[in-house]
């Protein structure tokens, strides 16, 4: 008899944090970039590279936290945040460029 224990089958508890864009407000998880889920929810980003040296996902941070799993290549101005490689930490407000 094989046992198996509870410990392998806690389920990963999942950080959800709102991203208020404007009057949008979606839902992201720590789970994969901010890219990925703003397209998911219908908001284009402007991209090239999706892996941090190019700056072109570049979005502005009005406040909350995000950190980035590798140090990117691209040089991330203060006050902003790569979309392709960010993950979210905290609530966030953000902003496109005018």
């Amino acid at each position: 008899m094989t046992s198996i224990s509870k410990s392998a089958n806690l389920e990963k508890t999942e950080q959800v944090h709102r991203v208020l864009l404007g009057k949008k407000q979606i839902l992201v998880t720590e789970e994969e970039p901010l890219l990925i889920q703003l397209e998911r929810a219908g908001i284009h980003v402007e991209y090239q590279c999706r892996e941090g040296y190019c700056s072109s996902c570049s979005i502005k941070l009005l406040w909350g936290s995000v950190m980035y799993p590798f140090e990117p290549l691209a040089w991330v101005q203060s006050g902003y945040l790569l979309a392709c490689c960010a993950i979210v930490k905290s609530d966030i407000e953000i902003a496109f460029f005018d």
